[in-house]
């Protein structure tokens, strides 16, 4: 054994120990006060310990406030248990594991799957720890258990009643499930993080970004992915150019794709599970075919050992109360103002149990703002207008500001936007023999040359995109990118001139 070999085998036993240790929390509960008639007074009450709860809970003990935060699960929520950690943790791992295949003629996928969920489990055990401690050196009590919230300014943990002038509802969202006969049989994206081994087939019904994110890594595991997308393409909210170009990537890495799609049944026989679908017309890529010869829609099936449907979350409501309490729902979630005011006075909401986006970073600086806002100085409002966002696929999208039919909409005539796109083969590609082209894409204000938006297909662009993120903020023009000095030999300099 290499020295490299053994150092490899050392933090992977490390990793394991560290993932096999009992996910125990020291949460000062206190005695409780059922029978006694007392409640348990706190100026604030967080149900929910995801990124928005914490991040909202810190910062309001940092000015003052006495708070207790409720969750009945881990504390971090979906990002740190079921989201983004874990999830990117696979993305480097799948990436591992496809160079080790194709350098190696490895072990398809099974043996590093295994072997990145130690480091995942590890990772997310360290994450717990640190919550919990911040949130003691920070003075919140957490509580576990379930909360229901009986009436303004009143929350029921157990036997346990709360009582606070604002409550907040910072409770996440959780997989949508699939709504068609069978669906009980399909895994869910929460699901994948506690499978000991991956399926030698898959079928991932979605084409949103947690489907194709899941295809993506599980293709890289060596797992056969057949992906039913309902839209004429993948990624319907991003930039259709980039959605095109990582569609031809996905197919050219064996990922099977079939447009136009809509499930209708699922069934279970011989160890498989078939998924029939009917398709809205022919030609889709990847597919069967569509219509016959008359034009009658015909229905089709894939079997493959397992199913995922990613197919949307929803807000995690069920239990706290808010209906009979008149809590006004919108289409995907709590109804809030600017202030994340709930309809009912005292009840705040934030984070993706509302109706705004579902990103981490937006849930943690709601949380923080509103914090500051409730109990210190009136804080400094995020720019909600320009959220930098990322797939973590092969290769990764990273994008921030308006698409090209999101400007032609806001600009009300196509001749007012305009485009520069550039497509390339990165050094990287090439060194590794893949001539799969990057793509950059820069939207803009035909006049005045006003950056409106970026879009990047290339394993750096999410670090790429959180950068130009600033710039668009502060106005950024097409000349200025063009007269600014770039970084030789980068991806990112393709953005420059």
């Amino acid at each position: 054994m290499t020295k490299r070999q053994a150092g490899s085998d050392n933090e992977r036993k490390r990793a394991s120990k560290v993932s096999a240790e009992p996910r125990m929390e020291r949460v000062p509960r206190g005695r409780g006060n059922a029978g006694t008639g007392r409640a348990r007074q706190a100026d604030f009450v967080v149900i929910g310990g995801g990124s928005a709860g914490v991040a909202a809970a810190m910062r309001a003990a940092s000015h003052g406030a006495s708070v207790i935060l409720v969750e009945r699960e881990q504390i971090g929520g979906t990002c740190v248990n079921r989201g983004c950690i874990p999830k990117k943790m696979l993305h480097y791992g799948a990436t591992w594991a496809a160079i080790l295949s194709g350098c190696l003629s490895h072990t398809g996928g099974r043996e590093d799957w295994s072997d990145a969920i130690v480091r995942v489990k590890a990772e997310m055990a360290r994450l717990h720890a640190s919550y919990t401690q911040r949130l003691q050196e920070a003075g919140v009590l957490v509580l576990r258990g379930e909360a229901t919230v009986t009436a303004p300014g009143e929350v029921r943990v157990g036997g346990e009643t709360l009582q606070a002038r604002r409550i907040l509802i910072a409770t996440g969202s959780q997989p949508a499930p699939l709504p068609v006969p069978g669906g009980e049989l399909a895994s869910t994206s929460d699901d994948v993080f506690e499978w000991n081994g991956v399926p030698a087939s898959l079928v991932v019904i979605g084409g949103g970004y947690i489907a194709v994110e899941m295809a993506s890594i599980l293709s890289r595991y060596g797992v056969k992915v057949d992906m039913l997308v309902r839209e004429s393409r993948l990624l319907e909210n991003f930039d259709a150019d980039i959605a095109q170009a990582l569609a031809e990537a996905l197919t050219a890495k064996g990922v099977r794709l079939h447009l136009n799609t809509d499930v209708t049944v699922l069934d279970q026989a011989n160890g498989a599970i078939e998924v029939c679908y009917r398709q809205a017309e022919a030609g889709s890529e990847g597919g069967n075919g569509g219509k016959d010869a008359k034009g009658k829609e015909r229905t089709h099936s894939v079997r493959a050992q397992a199913a995922l449907a990613a197919i949307g979350r929803e807000p995690n409501l069920d239990g706290l109360g808010l209906e009979a309490l008149g809590v006004a729902h919108g289409q995907r979630g709590l109804r809030v103002d600017r202030q994340f005011r709930t309809s009912v006075r005292g009840i705040h909401a934030i984070g993706d149990v509302t109706e705004g986006p579902q990103l981490t970073p937006v849930a943690t600086a709601q949380g923080r703002w509103l914090a500051d806002r409730l109990f210190g100085r009136r804080g400094e409002r995020a720019d909600f207008d320009v959220i930098p966002t990322a797939v973590f696929c092969e290769p990764a999208i990273g994008c921030v500001g308006l698409t090209e039919a999101a400007a032609i909409e806001a600009a009300g005539k196509p001749e007012r936007i305009g485009t520069r796109i550039k497509r390339f083969v990165s050094l990287e590609n090439r060194f590794a023999g893949n001539t799969m082209p990057s793509v950059m894409k820069v939207v803009y204000n035909a006049r005045s040359g006003r950056v409106l938006g970026v879009h990047l297909l290339d394993n750096a662009a999410p670090e790429i995109a959180q950068s130009i993120a600033v710039a668009l903020r502060l106005g950024v023009r097409l000349s200025h990118l063009e007269t600014t000095m770039q970084l030789h030999p980068t991806v990112a300099e393709e953005l420059f001139g």
